[in-house]
């Protein structure tokens, strides 16, 4: 018989499928992948709704309410404290309600849906001179609906202050179902109305009047604090806007919101004081504030270190002088960047020859300040990156104090972590105060969780005797609210739970955060309890301390929803599910390993069906801080997953693409000819999965390795080994051609390697024991020819950096370490060597889209440099995203319309902007998907300046 809680989650089931036009997502994987956040914890949801329109939203609030479910609010999941996990029913408004408008310029406001993500407003916003003032650090993702629940503030609080400080009014839905408009203007009006609103604004009134002295005085006075109900500032404005805005969802539903605008600054600039001690850097604190800048944020040695390490600060982390303690990044905002830099130089020539000051480095010009401030923003997943099982965790990261007590309370801060037997990464919002300071523990071992509650204990009388808040930004969720009741003390926390009751009086919104919080230790998602299975892996994963270490470096902070900007994550951009990113993909491994209950946890349909849209592009491997390479994952799942089930036909087809093409190159006439044939399309779709609306590459019998054969032996002084990849020999000889005769022109002897293959086909399809032999096969004979120092020049990115990025992988050791580190992109050695082509003038306009390999692992410099060679050509670096191709999964039928959306999204969009200029492509399958979708060429750089020898 159906249990009564079955029962009940049928009818909410069936109820909302009736009345909501939205997803209505049950299944458990669903409910697997929104049972976490950027937080500690793990709490698997009743289910979850993802409302296309804002009756939805009502719809599913009011089904809520009636069938006694609590609801749980999302945005982009980028909480730290748990806010946005809950055993209720999670509502995800970041995929469909992210409306904004009407924007008011004259009057500097505008209306937005509770999924705009901060970033797409800003950028709508810019064209008017106009921003949003609090600028998280998490903008890529960060929902303006969650920024409303948490109160955010960012790095210029300094100048915006919170989100309190310009919301101008709030549409809601209330507990009982029910609209409700709330204003910052004070409303006098005697609410008697006998409804849930009425009653909350005459609740509202009593609990202030009654607690104004205790809340006066338990309330903190400073810029950062968002603990609690915000209680002070309600009283002091007679508004209900600032009790809203930060309750973390547990007193209404935002619906829409009326915002305040700020004028964009037109000029930015940074002083960035290195330091030998974390207490120099705080001492000089006082003296940037008196220059009044825009922002003071602080780094400490663990993050530098960190980030030095990381992939994608390589570029940048070379302007960090030496080995500091610790930096202030020092900015300043106005009209022009004269006044921005003589501000800068003002405050560097006080600080010089400052006790403790290593280095003074301004950063003046776009491409040294914005990854440097990129670099302070990426502090949570950077701190993720540290190897092994003790990370920096988030429970006391978020405390606040007044800035002139900072030295101290920092200083003290670590004498408490310290007598716990740890210490900790600091870094943060110096210039108000609050600091994210995060104690290095590991929660897997109960001992340390033990020590978790103890420091935050120590942590709270701190606080207290500091005057200040236990979060300054990030709310109190899951980990902070048991703690409300000491920090307020009983009566300010009975006037939180008289709030709580008038709004909610049922309990239905967001239960346990703010009031009636669990214990800290509680849901704890890689707590002592967690054992994951072991795995047999392929690759090897040292480095990383381990397989499973290699998944659970992702925090959850959620970079990869970001939409704009590099590459990561395609299939999320085009999809915008939870399921398509580097996050879920990686929390699905993870909950899979830990399914006690799971017989195969690598043979799960659901794990494959979240892993199946992940095209390998590697953008995680550089644009995650932490490092996340799900491409390499992916692999190893597939190997495992497939290593006793039958693999579909199209598997084998696509990892034998490099005997397809060397035998169909024997009778290329006969074979491109039977593969324009309607019916051998519609063979192959039904066979191996090729979609028959893409076109398939035509082989050449006078391919590559033929014509070198033919031809005079290169007579150049330097010799160099050309990476014949069976894409470019047999699919694209002229690009090879091209190649050669440029190398030539450089000085160099050219000689073929002629391999069997990189194994890139095979790795992408999880054949990793197929592709480890294959390297064994080879690598011995290719360290030899490469021992002298001769480089291997590639020409398809994905093919020749497969030998530098998987191929030590499969096989450590030092013949695949020697050739890794012979292997360079042949456009880019060409760069660097510096040699004179004799390029004729080529006047126009190219549009340049790298590959998403190459911009993973080496970055797009070395072809711009190298294009930039040709007198009158004017290159665009198009940041246009992925092609959509990704090797095969362009080709196949399950995969060919979410790769042209990809191709949709942004690279499209920027070529169809200038049709006159030069397509220029560095990767196969990107050339391949622009002519399908374009009908223009795109040229290999290599081509292009071939076309220019003289």
């Amino acid at each position: 018989m159906e249990s009564f809680a079955a029962q009940k989650q049928r009818a909410l089931v069936d109820a909302l499928r009736r009345h909501v036009g939205g997803e209505i997502r049950f299944d458990a994987t669903s409910r697997k992948l929104y049972s976490t956040d950027a937080s500690l914890y793990r709490i698997e949801p009743l289910g979850v709704v993802v409302p296309r329109t804002p009756d939805d939203l009502l719809a599913t609030i009011q089904i809520a309410v009636e069938t006694h479910t609590p609801i749980v609010p999302r945005g982009g999941g980028t909480s730290l404290t748990g806010q946005s996990i809950g055993a209720g029913l999670v509502i995800d408004c970041s995929r469909y309600l992210d409306g904004i408008g009407p924007i008011d310029v004259a009057g500097r406001r505008v209306r937005v849906q509770p999924g705009v993500v901060l970033d797409q407003l800003n950028r709508a916003l810019a064209v008017h001179g106009l921003q949003f003032g609090p600028d998280v650090s998490t903008a890529s993702r960060a929902t303006l609906g969650g920024m409303i629940g948490n109160n955010s503030a960012g790095s210029r609080s300094i100048v915006y202050g919170r989100t309190v400080d310009h919301v101008r009014s709030l549409s809601t839905i209330l507990s009982d179902g029910s609209r409700a408009q709330f204003s910052a203007t004070p409303d006098s009006r005697q609410r008697s109305e006998q409804t849930l609103d009425g009653n909350i604004h005459r609740q509202t009134r009593r609990v202030l009047q009654q607690h104004s002295t205790a809340i006066q005085q338990k309330f903190p006075r400073i810029i950062r604090r968002v603990s609690g109900y915000n209680l002070l500032d309600t009283l002091e404005s007679g508004t209900l806007i600032p009790l809203l805005t930060g309750s973390e969802g547990t007193l209404a539903f935002v619906q829409e919101a009326e915002l305040n605008l700020v004028p964009r600054a037109k000029a930015r600039g940074l002083l960035v004081p290195h330091f030998d001690s974390l207490a120099a850097a705080l001492d000089a604190l006082a003296i940037c504030l008196e220059f009044q800048p825009s922002a003071v944020e602080l780094m400490d040695q663990m993050l530098i270190v960190l980030a030095r390490s990381q992939r994608a600060f390589k570029n940048i982390i070379s302007a960090i002088v030496g080995q500091p303690a610790a930096l202030l990044m020092v900015e300043f905002s106005g009209d022009s960047m004269a006044e921005v830099s003589g501000r800068v130089h003002d405050l560097e020539r006080r600080l010089n020859g400052r006790p403790g000051i290593i280095a003074l480095v301004p950063a003046l010009e776009p491409e040294l300040r914005d990854p440097l401030w990129a670099m302070r923003s990426a502090g949570v997943p950077l701190l993720y990156g540290l190897p092994g099982d003790r990370k920096p965790i988030p429970f006391v990261e978020d405390c606040a104090v007044d800035p002139a007590k900072l030295p101290e309370f920092a200083l003290r801060f670590r004498e408490i972590l310290r007598a716990h037997g740890t210490d900790g990464a600091f870094y943060g919002h110096a210039s108000v105060g609050c600091l994210h300071i995060r104690p290095v523990l590991d929660i897997k071992n109960p001992d340390d969780v033990s020590r978790m509650r103890a420091i935050m204990n120590d942590v709270t009388d701190l606080v207290l005797h500091f005057g200040g808040s236990l979060s300054g930004e990030h709310g109190d969720g899951l980990v902070r609210s048991e703690w409300n009741r000491k920090m307020f003390g009983p009566e300010v926390y009975d006037a939180f739970r008289q709030i709580k009751h008038a709004f909610d009086p049922h309990n239905l919104f967001n239960p346990g955060k703010v009031v009636e919080g669990p214990s800290m230790t509680d849901n704890l998602r890689l707590g002592p309890d967690y054992h994951p299975r072991p795995v047999e892996t392929v690759f090897d994963y040292t480095s990383q301390q381990g397989f499973f270490r290699s998944i659970e470096v992702c925090n959850g902070s959620g970079v990869c929803r970001k939409t704009q900007g590099g590459a990561m994550c395609p299939s999320f951009r085009a999809t915008r599910d939870e399921r398509d990113n580097t996050r879920g993909r990686a929390n699905a491994l993870r909950l899979a390993l830990a399914d006690e209950t799971a017989i195969e946890p690598m043979g799960e349909r659901w794990l494959h069906d979240v892993m199946d849209l992940c095209l390998s592009c590697k953008a995680c491997k550089a644009e995650c801080p932490s490092n996340v390479d799900l491409a390499k994952l992916k692999a190893e799942f597939q190997q495992a997953h497939y290593r006793n089930r039958r693999r579909p036909l199209g598997h084998h087809f696509a990892a034998n693409v490099h005997r397809l093409n060397r035998r169909g190159s024997t009778f290329a006439g006969l074979t491109n000819w039977i593969n324009r044939r309607g019916l051998t399309r519609w063979l192959m779709e039904k066979a191996v999965g090729i979609d028959r609306r893409r076109s398939l590459p035509e082989v050449h019998s006078d391919h590559l390795r033929r014509w070198m054969a033919q031809r005079p032996k290169s007579a150049g002084t330097r010799k160099v080994l050309l990476f014949d990849d069976c894409f470019t020999t047999f699919n694209e000889p002229e690009i090879g051609r091209s190649a050669v005769r440029v190398l030539e022109r450089a000085g160099c002897s050219v000689e073929l390697v002629n391999p069997i293959c990189c194994g890139r086909a095979l790795i992408s399809k999880g054949f990793l024991s197929e592709a480890k032999s294959l390297v064994r096969q080879q690598m011995g004979d290719l360290a030899k020819r490469v021992a002298d120092g001769t480089p291997i020049l590639g020409i398809e990115p994905s093919c020749i950096l497969t030998l530098k990025d998987e191929w030590p992988d499969l096989v450590p050791g030092s013949e695949t370490t020697r050739i890794a580190s012979a292997v360079h992109l042949a456009d880019h050695w060409l760069a660097e060597q510096g040699v004179d082509l004799s390029l004729t003038k080529q006047p126009g306009r190219a549009l340049f889209h790298g590959h998403c390999h190459q911009r993973a692992l080496e970055g797009v410099a070395g072809t711009e440099k190298a294009l930039s060679m040709i007198p009158g050509l004017s290159v665009t670096a198009l940041d246009a995203g992925c092609c959509g191709m990704a090797g095969a999964f362009g080709f196949e039928k399950e995969h060919y319309d979410l790769s042209v959306k990809i191709a949709g999204l942004q690279l499209l969009p920027a070529l169809n902007a200038d049709p006159e200029a030069m397509i220029v492509a560095t990767g196969t399958s990107c050339r391949h998907q622009i002519r399908d979708l374009t009908g223009r060429k795109a040229l290999h750089p290599l081509q292009v300046l071939d076309g220019s020898l003289e």
